[in-house]
């Protein structure tokens, strides 16, 4: 199934259309919709869509030939490169090549030989190329980053992304808030997540992450084994993050391993998209602030459930551990995934007029109190403009049983005092809640106009 994607396709249809643009890098985990984007968008194109295989060399021109529509037998790169020349003496050639590091592997000479074609002999040529991969670091490290011999010729570098709730509800379009809440958090947005949905939360579940191990190719930890050699820390950490410790005192304690290791670990984290480094948004500097949360909520589902009751996964029971361990803690999950949804939300209203502000950042801010080892804290902080004057936006969203009375909206403008600076310029006050809100408080921001109230069901809409 293919849905959304818009800007990825403008992009592409871009890249194609100009004349002077001739190679374009597009990468992203697996399972994140690369193929089938290329696929989408090239599909009324003659198109030379080979995907290398970790194999020999040989082996390797042998798929590449067959890709092309020629018979192997004694062909040399060289060979087959003329062989598209020739194809693109006819029509214009779009040239795939998926999986790109499996094709350098097969032989380093491979990619040089690729890129004398592509800067010299395709030049006047009308030869698209796109260079796609899963691992961040081989395709950093071999053609779009500081040394990668591709960064200068490169005219579209483009990272796929889990897609949004409004794109990602396309497969589930019948589902109720909360299940649709639950559906997005639980895949994170990855479209192969999205595409072995059941119709039910618990079955699900039961799909997605818990099944036999050869049939997890597309798990968390089988998705690091891509990018890492050693695990065991990586693992450990993720789960410490998982559960919310997420400041790299609580992270060395739990692993047991100092600061100055701990850092570099998560740094790599960082460089292959599993981590973002957050400091409050008011005070960027402060590094005694940092905190460190995995990106994704497919990851954070597994990390939080089922990595620390392996014990129960590797006898399988799996009933039994959605049962006793997932079920009965999930408001957390639930609360950052609402979260997320109202942070896209934000994004997307604003960006189409229907807020009085624009948004230029996003993030959030906390204080934290040593003394009593507490937080308090917004979930969302936006930084941005409204006709030419600065404006902060303040942000909590409430995921509860209950809906929001006006003690709890007061809360949100009290705090706001201890995180807000004098001339920052208009404040907004958002208010995100899933179960809406009470009488009295809808009043209130009914007589205030920057504050505005906002629930999961229009979300959802």
């Amino acid at each position: 199934m293919f849905a959304g994607r818009a800007k990825e396709m403008a992009a592409l249809n871009s890249f194609y259309e100009r004349a002077k643009e001739r190679v374009a890098c597009v990468y992203g985990r697996a399972g994140i919709g690369k193929t089938t984007l290329l696929k989408e968008f090239s599909k009324d194109k003659k198109t030379i869509y080979f995907t290398a295989y970790a194999t020999t060399d040989e082996a390797e021109l042998e798929i590449f030939a067959d890709s092309i529509g020629v018979e192997w037998l004694t062909y040399t790169l060289e060979g087959l490169l003329e062989e598209v020349s020739k194809i693109a003496g006819q029509e214009p050639v779009l040239l795939v090549i998926d999986h790109y590091p499996n094709f350098i592997k097969a032989d380093p000479k491979y990619d040089e030989m690729l890129f004398e074609y592509v800067t010299s002999k395709w030049v006047r040529l009308p030869i698209k190329v796109i260079l796609c991969g899963d691992s961040y670091l081989a395709m950093e490290k071999k053609v779009y980053g500081k040394k990668g011999r591709w960064k200068d010729v490169l005219s579209l570098t483009m990272e796929v992304k889990p897609m949004n709730f409004f794109d990602a509800r396309a497969f589930f379009p019948d589902a109720s808030d909360e299940d649709a809440l639950m559906f997005y958090g639980m895949t994170g947005g990855i479209p192969y997540a999205l595409s072995h949905l059941s119709k039910d939360i618990e079955g699900s579940m039961m799909k997605l992450f818990l099944r036999d191990e050869d049939d997890a190719t597309l798990l968390p930890e089988k998705t690091l084994s891509t990018e890492l050699r050693e695990l065991s820390y990586y693992n450990r950490m993720l789960a410490t993050l998982a559960t919310g410790a997420t400041r790299v005192n609580a992270i060395s304690a739990a692993v047991g391993k100092p600061k100055d290791i701990v850092v570099p670990y998560m740094n790599t984290l960082i460089s292959i998209g599993v981590v973002r480094k957050e400091n409050p948004i008011t005070e960027k500097t402060n590094r005694k602030k940092t905190q460190y949360k995995i990106v994704n909520s497919f990851d954070k589902f597994w990390y939080r459930y089922v990595a620390p009751n392996m014990a129960m996964y590797y006898r399988r029971e799996y009933s039994r551990l959605v049962r006793e361990k997932i079920l009965p803690g999930l408001s957390d999950f639930k609360h950052q995934v609402f979260v997320d949804m109202c942070r896209e939300f934000l994004l997307k209203e604003s960006g189409s007029g229907k807020f009085p502000f624009s948004v230029d950042e996003i993030g959030n801010w906390w204080e934290n109190d040593e003394e009593r080892h507490t937080t308090d804290s917004f979930d969302l902080v936006a930084l941005g403009a409204n006709e030419g004057k600065r404006v902060i936006v303040f942000s909590r969203c409430y995921y509860t049983d209950t809906p929001v009375g006006i003690s709890t909206l007061k809360e949100l403008i009290e705090l706001t005092k201890h995180a807000k600076n004098k001339g920052e310029g208009d404040v907004y006050y958002l208010v995100f809640s899933n179960c809406g809100f009470h009488e009295n408080t809808q009043t209130v921001a009914a007589t205030i106009k920057n504050i505005m109230l906002i629930s999961l069901a229009e979300i959802c809409r």
